[in-house]
């Protein structure tokens, strides 16, 4: 059975930890495991978005079941990422929302779930509940020692992550040879190799037979958009402009861009899914910014300004690979992390809209 069948060790071992956790913060309340699934199992209902398990609360004698979404790693995501994942994972014909389980939820995503009335449930004892039959809530409690030590992952540095953008961009790159991808992520060979190692030795990369394969495509897509902001975006030198042709709607011409620069973020979404008109202007460009792009879009430079610019980090060849229809616009994947990370709701819906029609389906 290939690793992905079934729920790792890990995320079995974090609701088990869990539901014990709940137990001791409670002092007199109750938390059971039920109905871990399958992925195989899950995977053939997925339109249905059936929970990863149920967990059986006991509480002054009342008993209620709530779907659970397991995700061990929550706690090194950024907020928004959680946020947009739980509210994306609905559970049709049930009255309960889902509730996230994870190794730890901090003070300040335990903030935020909150306000979006989302319920979870951590190794360290935080809960926060509120059903008819109780509402609870723990907050501040330390992170546990689950595991070993977190090292420095080598995938998850700034080249690691160029690593990562073109190994979930471009069509069964991650069985090419190790040159191959190196050439595709414009990364030095070591690089590759490094990142390579970390991602295998994670479970995110695994082998089948004598081919690599990405194991579990969402959870490196959430890494991915969670890290990209801090650690890749402010080495690409943004600049932020503001545009006297604006009210033209100049940036949606076919052709302004030619093969120097592409759109992200809302103008990018508003191209891929007409599902939201754009407030702002994120480009990323070749070489930085031309005196074309600068003209075209009547472009003066203000810290404030509502255009902003930053270098592409991927090669010009590799967009031969991705396979879209519009060619002004930056790959989906980066479309969905500006408007993950915005922290915007009026995005949420476009984000999901993008995910769903280009990234959820593994490329071939």
């Amino acid at each position: 059975m290939a690793p992905s069948d079934r729920p790792t060790s890990t995320e079995q071992q974090v609701l088990a930890l869990a539901c014990e956790a709940f137990a001791d913060a409670t002092r007199r309340y109750r938390a059971t495991p039920k109905g871990v699934q399958k992925k195989k199992e899950r995977a053939q209902v997925s339109t249905n978005h059936e929970p990863d398990a149920w967990v059986r609360f006991t509480v002054e004698g009342k008993r209620f079941d709530m779907p659970a979404e397991i995700k061990a790693n929550a706690g090194s995501l950024s907020a928004n990422v959680v946020i947009n994942h739980m509210l994306s994972r609905v559970v049709p014909r049930q009255m309960r929302p889902l509730m996230l389980v994870t190794q730890h939820v901090t003070p300040r995503l335990a903030d935020d779930l909150i306000a979006k009335g989302i319920p979870f449930l951590d190794t360290a004892g935080n809960v926060y509940l509120h059903e008819p039959e109780a509402t609870i809530m723990i907050v501040g409690r330390s992170k546990p020692t689950l595991s070993r030590k977190d090292r420095t992952s080598r995938s998850t540095t700034p080249k690691g992550l160029r690593v990562t953008f073109a190994l979930l961009t471009q069509p069964g790159l991650v069985h090419a040879p190790y040159r191959t991808i190196a050439d595709r992520s414009a990364v030095a060979l070591n690089t590759v190799n490094l990142a390579m190692d970390d991602l295998m030795d994670r479970g995110l990369v695994v082998l089948k037979g004598t081919r690599r394969v990405v194991a579990d495509r969402r959870r490196l897509i959430d890494e991915w958009v969670s890290l990209f902001p801090t650690r890749l975006r402010p080495k690409l030198g943004p600049r932020r402009f503001t545009s006297w042709a604006n009210a033209t709607n100049w940036w949606g011409e076919p052709g302004v861009f030619g093969h120097d620069a592409r759109l992200g973020g809302e103008a990018g979404a508003d191209i891929l899914t007409h599902e939201i008109k754009p407030a702002s202007l994120t480009i990323y460009a070749h070489g930085g910014i031309t005196p074309r792009l600068m003209a075209t879009g009547m472009l003066r430079p203000d810290d404030r300004g509502n255009v902003e610019v930053l270098d592409a980090f991927w090669p010009a060849k590799a967009e031969d690979g991705w396979d879209l229809a519009n060619r002004e616009v930056a790959h989906p994947l980066l479309v969905y992390s500006d408007l993950i990370t915005s922290g915007d709701d009026r995005n949420r819906g476009a984000a999901q809209t993008i995910y769903d029609r280009y990234l959820a389906k593994e490329p071939t």
